[in-house]
């Protein structure tokens, strides 16, 4: 009888092989050529002036702070990785507890998040928009904690 001799490389590396060739196709569709992944074309009359909408399948929110000003962020809270619930009052709220964002800038108006979301490149073209999210990666932002918000009633950011 013979016996066959697996290392835990040989494992790992059959392992890898399989789980690529199953998941590869689906993890690339809808990536371009330059790695990045484009948002739908989104019509501009659908994005209110100083409001917005969150787009739970493109995973981003679009602002419209004042006509024709676009900005795209990251549909997931800083603060505990909760979808962000809607665009309110000119704010990106969170009903998790109770973060709020800038429609402007993504940076926080209300903790108790301390750091901003990230924002991705709008590209506007006509009367339609695109969102332009870098390919199989979580957004991150970067966030002076000097500058934080701090929740109300509390004298010091918490995370």
């Amino acid at each position: 009888m013979a016996v066959s001799t697996f290392t835990r490389r040989t494992v790992l590396s059959v392992t890898g092989l399989a789980v690529a060739a199953v998941a590869g196709p689906s993890l690339l569709s809808g990536c371009t050529s330059s790695g990045q992944q484009t948002g739908e074309n989104i019509p501009t009359k659908d994005i209110p002036v100083g409001g917005g909408i969150v787009l739970t399948q493109g995973k981003y929110v679009i602002t419209q702070p004042t006509a024709g000003q676009f900005h795209a962020f990251t549909n997931i809270c800083a603060h505990a990785g909760c979808q962000v619930a809607r665009v309110k009052d000119n704010e990106i709220q969170c009903d998790c507890h109770g973060s709020r964002y800038s429609i402007v800038d993504g940076h926080p108006t209300h903790g108790p998040t301390i750091r901003a979301l990230a924002e991705y490149p709008v590209t506007v073209s006509g009367n339609r928009l695109s969102v332009h999210t870098p390919a199989l990666t979580t957004p991150t932002a970067p966030w002076s904690p000097s500058t934080a918000a701090t929740p109300s009633g509390s004298g010091s950011p918490s995370a």
